[in-house]
């Protein structure tokens, strides 16, 4: 059986900041196959800024957008940051129409991120 959704996980430079690439679909099937890696990951992460490239994603519902406002809450708990980065054409018009943008950095990639920071 074919996964919904994939991760890939890589170091951005040497301050412990990472990247995170989603690969498939954000929906509920997709967040029960990646929830105890993904819940790991931030919850041992210490680095300033967590990167999600989204630039692979296809879709995501609102259990995904609601999964990355609990992301965003506990890293900032925490005085870090989540920044999104690369969501496709879907994905940006339902970032937009809930005003997400409002609430955390979105950028085209990662080279604008990093030039951008």
């Amino acid at each position: 059986m074919q996964k919904h959704l994939m991760l890939a996980m890589e170091k951005l430079g040497e301050a412990g900041d990472m990247v995170v690439k989603f690969n498939g679909e954000f929906d509920k099937a997709g967040y029960e196959e990646v929830k105890d890696e993904l819940g790991q990951l931030v919850n041992d992460f210490k680095g300033s800024t967590l990167v999600f490239d989204l630039g692979e994603l296809k879709f995501i519902n609102s259990e995904g957008i609601g999964y990355f406002m609990s992301v965003h809450t506990h890293l900032v708990t925490d005085g870090k940051k989540l920044v999104l980065v690369g969501p496709n054409a879907h994905v940006a018009d339902v970032f937009n129409a809930i005003g997400i943008m409002e609430i955390m950095p979105i950028f085209n990639s990662v080279d604008e991120y990093l030039n951008k920071k």
